[in-house]
C-alpha cells in the first residue's frame, strides 16, 4: 500500500528560518519508495513558497492556510475557503487595544501586515507587505495570523475570537501564533479532503509529524503520528510516537 506522509513546518522541519539537510534527505527517500509528501502548514501560499525558495524540496501537495487551500505540487489551487470580508477589519480594531500584537491577512498571493504593537519581525511570518485598512475591500481573505511574545494576549485574542465569531470562523494555536481561518479548516479537514475527494479515497497508509496544537487534528486523522520531545505535553499524549528528529520518524515509517 502506498504511503503518504503529512509534515508541519515551522517547529518540524523549518528551524531559525532554516531546514535540516539530513531532514530534505529522508523526504527526498521517502518519495523515491513512491511515497506521498504533503507540506501540512498553517503558512499562506506565500510564505510556504519563500520557507521552500532556497531548498531542493518539492511536496507533492500542499494543504495550506491551516486546511483552508490545498494545492499540487506546483502551486495549482485545488481546493479554497475565504473568510467573511468584514470579519478582518473588526479583528484589527479590538486586538489594537491588547499589549504586544501584531495582526496580518493572508490572501492567495500576499501576506500584509494590518497592525504591529511589538517592533520585531517573526521567523515564522518574516516578509510581508504594509496594506491600508481602507483597502480591505479590495482583497479576498483566507487567513488572519496573530503574533504575540505574550501568553495573556495569546489567551485573551483566542478568547475573544472564539466567543465572538466561533461560528463563523475556526482559531488554531500555535506556539506564539494564533490563526484565523474560515470554518471547518483544520489540517485534518484538508488532508481528509485531499485523500477522499482528489486523491479519490485511494487506499494510503497515513503518516503525520507536527509539534504543536494546531496539528492535532491532522493527527487525528492519521493512522500513525508523531510529535516531538519539545512539543506541549497534551500533543505528545495524542500521538502514536514522540521523536526528536522528523527524519527519525521518516526512517521508522519507512519500515512500517
Amino acid at each position: 500500500m502506498k504511503k503518504l506522509m503529512a509534515f508541519d513546518l515551522d517547529g518540524t522541519l523549518v528551524f531559525k528560518r532554516a531546514i535540516e539537510a539530513a531532514n530534505i534527505d529522508a523526504i527526498r527517500r521517502w518519495q523515491e519508495a513512491g511515497n506521498l509528501a504533503v507540506c501540512s502548514t498553517g503558512k499562506s501560499i506565500f510564505a510556504t513558497r519563500m520557507t521552500l525558495a532556497d531548498y531542493d524540496l518539492q511536496f507533492d501537495y500542499n494543504v495550506l492556510y491551516t486546511g483552508a487551500v490545498i494545492t499540487d505540487g506546483a502551486g495549482k489551487i485545488l481546493h479554497q475557503s475565504s473568510l467573511p470580508p468584514t470579519l478582518v477589519n473588526q479583528v484589527v480594531d479590538h486586538l489594537a487595544g491588547l499589549e504586544q500584537v501584531a495582526v496580518f491577512a493572508t490572501t492567495l498571493d500576499d501576506d500584509y501586515q494590518l497592525l504591529d504593537t511589538i517592533g520585531q519581525v517573526s521567523n515564522i511570518l518574516p516578509a510581508f507587505s504594509p496594506l491600508d485598512l481602507n483597502q480591505l475591500d479590495q482583497n479576498v481573505f483566507v487567513g488572519i495570523p496573530i503574533w504575540s511574545p505574550l501568553a495573556q494576549t495569546r489567551k485573551a485574542a483566542y478568547q475573544w475570537i472564539v466567543e465572538t465569531y466561533g461560528d463563523v470562523v475556526d482559531c488554531h494555536r500555535n506556539q506564539d501564533f494564533l490563526d484565523i481561518v474560515p470554518k471547518n479548516s483544520t489540517k485534518g479537514s484538508g488532508l481528509e479532503w485531499l485523500g477522499n475527494e482528489y486523491l479519490g479515497g485511494e487506499p494510503l497508509q497515513t503518516f503525520t509529524i507536527g509539534d504543536s496544537w494546531n496539528d492535532l487534528e491532522m493527527h487525528r486523522w492519521a493512522d500513525v503520528s508523531a510529535s516531538f520531545s519539545y512539543s506541549p505535553t497534551e500533543v505528545q499524549a495524542e500521538t502514536d510516537y514522540v521523536v526528536e528528529k522528523t527524519y527519525d520518524f521518516i526512517d521508522k515509517a519507512l519500515s512500517l
